[in-house]
């Protein structure tokens, strides 16, 4: 009883705040959706549509897909490049996630844990995290272009947690994700170069 009462608190709370500054009720930046690829793979009930929160971010990098993989999958070696990282552990002590791998993790000053549910090398990487009120999917995919490589990051998040955060911060997810980007890219054309 206690959840329902937060959740329809939180729905409350958003109806409040988008009618107070004209918008629509929507957690869900049309913007955003509009620019979400078909390309991923999303799990059954995180689909961009089907979602309280939704992110799209892109940009391009001047390496090859290959590079910019090899930083993605080494992820205990993102707290050295992405300061919005910290503390990451693969399960099994390995080095670098694979299909399958749960590791943990903190972001945005949060302990996560995730676990990877789509590896394709050099292409496309995607994991989950599953809580009773909160589950997201986060999707990095990587596309041949100009030489370099398209990168499109997109993040599906659902239930009352997603939300609350999304209401107390509305441009963290979008601001975090460029934030990320952007050390991608610095870290890849980085070690390309060499």
């Amino acid at each position: 009883m206690k959840t329902n009462t937060w959740v329809l608190a939180a729905s409350l709370a958003m109806l409040v705040a988008s009618t107070a500054h004209g918008q629509e009720s929507s957690r869900l930046s049309a913007d955003d959706l509009r620019h979400a690829t078909p390309l991923i793979h999303w799990p059954k009930g995180l689909e961009p549509h089907n979602v309280d929160v939704f992110v799209h971010n892109e940009g391009w990098i001047d390496a090859p897909p290959e590079i910019v993989w090899a930083n993605l999958i080494e992820a205990v070696q993102w707290p050295n490049w992405y300061s919005n990282s910290a503390d990451v552990h693969i399960d099994a002590d390995q080095q670098k996630l694979t299909k399958g791998a749960t590791f943990h993790w903190k972001t945005f000053g949060f302990p996560v844990t995730s676990t990877v549910d789509v590896f394709e090398p050099n292409r496309e990487i995607g994991w989950n995290v599953q809580t009773p009120t909160f589950s997201l999917h986060h999707a990095w995919l990587l596309i041949p272009e100009r030489g370099g490589t398209r990168v499109i990051t997109e993040e599906a998040q659902k239930g009352p947690v997603a939300i609350n955060f999304h209401l107390e911060q509305p441009n963290a997810m979008h601001d975090g994700h460029d934030w990320w980007m952007s050390a991608l890219k610095a870290r890849s054309e980085k070690m390309a170069k060499n």
